[in-house]
């Protein structure tokens, strides 16, 4: 059974990677189902972008090329096995992944991501799922009327 996913998680060290576009794919273990076409994207807890979905790839690990690899943010197959190690632990080549392909939106304004540091933090709150929810449809409303 597939598990569903309605935001990515990431690590702090790829926020600048995706902030400049250098980052424009995750790779999931896993046979992931993403909910929706935009995502938002929370690092250590809070809220910093959203991202518009441009494709969903199922395959093996095998399948994986450098090209999955460098538009991960890594310089080839081996780095990103690497740091999938560091992750999931073990995994075998025959393991299904998930690779999604986005577009950076926006940051959300008052995150480490938005640059706005004096803005108080918690504007948009992962605690409350439907305040969550409005504020993202309404910053999704505006982006896509630029």
């Amino acid at each position: 059974m597939a598990r569903s996913l309605s935001m990515l998680t990431v690590k702090k060290k790829y926020l600048k990677l995706i902030l400049s576009g250098r980052k424009t794919s995750t790779i999931r273990l896993g046979n992931l189902q993403v909910r929706g076409r935009y995502l938002k994207v929370v690092s250590s807890g809070r809220p910093v972008a959203v991202v518009r979905v441009e494709e969903v790839i199922h395959k093996k690990v095998k399948d994986l090329t450098d090209e999955d690899a460098e538009l991960d943010g890594f310089s080839g197959l081996a780095e990103l096995f690497r740091e999938l190690r560091s992750i999931y632990g073990d995994f075998m080549l025959e393991d299904d992944i998930t690779i999604i392909r986005f577009s950076l939106v926006r940051a959300i304004e008052g995150s480490e991501a938005g640059g706005n540091h004096g803005a108080p933090r918690g504007r948009i709150s992962t605690r409350g799922v439907d305040v969550n929810r409005t504020s993202l449809q309404s910053q999704i409303k505006r982006a896509e009327r630029r």
